[in-house]
């Protein structure tokens, strides 16, 4: 039997399908954190009301863009 491996080189690109990464913003006094939102709009929103809500100030905002892995084409 024989077995024939091939090396094929990849690429890492934003995924097509999802435009915008996802965002939240947690506070760093309770851990409490905003829904996952894609406008930083609704997480800076979030954060304004939780500080008057409760006089945290310290926040972190965590944002993740989706990737996909594709075969680079050689051409032949």
């Amino acid at each position: 039997m024989t077995t024939v491996l091939r090396h094929l080189l990849w690429r890492i690109k934003p995924d097509p399908a999802r435009t915008t990464p996802i965002r939240y913003v947690q506070c760093r006094d309770c851990e409490e954190r905003s829904p996952v939102e894609a406008a930083q709009a609704e997480c800076d929103l979030w954060a304004m009301d939780h500080a008057g809500r409760t006089k945290h100030r310290r926040f972190r905002e965590f944002a993740a863009s989706d990737l996909v892995a594709e075969p680079v084409r050689r051409p032949r």
